[in-house]
């Protein structure tokens, strides 16, 4: 009998935030335009050509070359919109982008730069949680997503990098916590319970793990990981039993 738990979405939950601009399209070109838009990078090229001095197409566009995996291209064009106007949210796009390529103390500085510009910028410090989570340096990872939590508690995201970050430490007491914090702001989210479930277990707390495999399956029905941890998890009741 198979009785490894599934707890590879534990270290799913950590992801980028990324963080780019918004831009409403007006006027009577929008007809137009939308013939033209097959997708975003052909939609911001065309931007960047007709408006090359304006920073939030090169912004955008670096964007799109990032979704696409076009790393390299995506530097020159986030670099260029910095040029034209340093954002925060410009030097955390390139910050991403680095983290992409490997390159996470070169995106720790972009991370920074965009924090000297908006201290109080609680989804900068998520992003670089995941950059030192990258570097497998978890004690600054949390006190990263920490921060986070301080400067912005109603951010289930946070919560839920935190209680991962506390996980992958063996914290499962202080995993279990954040992971509650996360489901008071996002109840029905059928990952986070998921999460609850694997800390629960990896502390011995059958039933309760029991109680959140359920949750899941009730919230997303037939998940194959939380059916064989629920299976597990039943079996070592009965153990115990």
């Amino acid at each position: 009998m198979d009785q490894t738990v599934k707890n590879s979405r534990i270290y799913r939950s950590i992801e980028l935030v990324i963080l780019i601009s918004l831009v409403l399209i007006y006027g009577s070109a929008t007809y137009q335009r939308n013939l033209i838009w097959k997708d975003d990078l052909t939609l911001w090229s065309d931007v960047v050509k007709k408006s090359p001095a304006k920073a939030r197409p090169h912004n955008n566009l670096g964007t799109a070359y990032t979704d696409e995996g076009l790393f390299d291209k995506a530097v020159l064009e986030i670099k260029k919109a910095l040029l034209i106007s340093p954002h925060p949210e410009r030097y955390i796009a390139l910050g991403n982008v680095y983290v992409e390529k490997g390159w996470i103390d070169m995106a720790m500085a972009q991370y920074r730069k965009a924090l000297a510009l908006k201290p109080d910028y609680a989804e900068i410090h998520v992003n670089m949680g995941n950059a030192y989570i990258r570097k497998g340096m978890l004690d600054q990872a949390i006190a990263e997503y920490r921060k986070t939590t301080m400067l912005k508690p109603a951010y289930p995201e946070a919560h839920v990098n935190l209680a991962s970050a506390y996980g992958l430490k063996g914290l499962h007491k202080d995993a279990i916590r954040e992971f509650k914090n996360a489901l008071k702001l996002d109840p029905y989210n059928p990952d986070v319970h998921y999460n609850l479930g694997v800390a629960y277990y990896s502390m011995g707390l059958f039933k309760e793990a029991v109680s959140e495999y359920e949750e899941v399956l009730r919230l997303k029905s037939g998940d194959p990981d939380a059916l064989n941890n629920l299976r597990i998890a039943k079996y070592k009741i009965l153990e115990r039993d």
